[in-house]
């Protein structure tokens, strides 16, 4: 029983955080936002069940790193404020994760995508 009230503990601060990323970060936000677009989009296209696990997988991958990133940003700023050269390549890393997996999402959603669009023309 308490091993449950601790994951429920876990699982109550994990929504909390999703919260906080949802309220502070307007990049998560703009993210969210692409995201119910992709499954509108999704949906309308009717695309296949193999297609739909291909673009949940992508969001959840797109919106973790993003969390993560700014999970990163957030304790470099607790460790110093200050400028510093460490600090701010460890920074730079966490937003090339961010880019790289958006510029992969970029890409399954146009191989998945502009097929369907282009033959609705």
């Amino acid at each position: 029983m308490k091993i449950l009230r601790t994951k429920w503990r876990n699982l109550k601060a994990a929504y909390g955080a999703l919260g906080t990323l949802l309220r502070e970060e307007s990049t998560f936000q703009i993210q969210v936002f692409g995201a119910f677009l992709t499954v509108a989009l999704a949906y309308l296209l009717q695309i296949s069940y193999l297609e739909w696990l291909i673009v949940i997988l992508t969001i959840g991958a797109v919106l973790a790193t993003e969390a993560f990133n700014t999970a990163l940003e957030e304790l470099c700023d607790h460790v110093t404020l200050e400028h510093h050269p460490r600090i701010g390549k460890i920074k730079d890393l966490g937003a090339t994760a961010s880019g790289l997996i958006g510029c992969s999402a970029l890409i399954i959603g146009c191989l998945i995508f502009i097929p369907r669009i282009a033959s609705l023309l």
